[in-house]
């Protein structure tokens, strides 16, 4: 009865090691909550909060499809205007 009374006590004592490590993990989880939710409430309301970059190439790539359509050959120029008068035109709709 010795030998159940020690695995039993040893597991007792295993429970309540982990209920203690889950304990201090609930609230380190606590305050990454409260910090998040600080930052954003503190970030301006419609910003990113990366820094957005133009893009360095000066050309386009072709994209090759599986029933051989070419999608590509134009100027990055035509490209960027093309989604610069889309964009007004969702603006517009707003």
């Amino acid at each position: 009865m010795n030998t159940f009374e020690d695995t039993l006590e040893k597991f007792m004592k295993d429970i309540m090691a982990n209920q203690e490590n889950n304990i201090a993990e609930i609230g380190n989880i606590e305050i990454q909550v409260g910090q998040i939710a600080k930052q954003l409430a503190e970030r301006q309301s419609g910003q990113f909060s990366a820094n957005a970059q133009t893009n360095p190439r000066e050309h386009c790539n072709e994209i090759a499809s599986e029933n051989g359509r070419i999608a590509g050959e134009r100027d990055c120029n035509n490209v960027v205007a093309e989604k610069e008068g889309k964009n007004e035109t969702e603006g517009e709709r707003d």
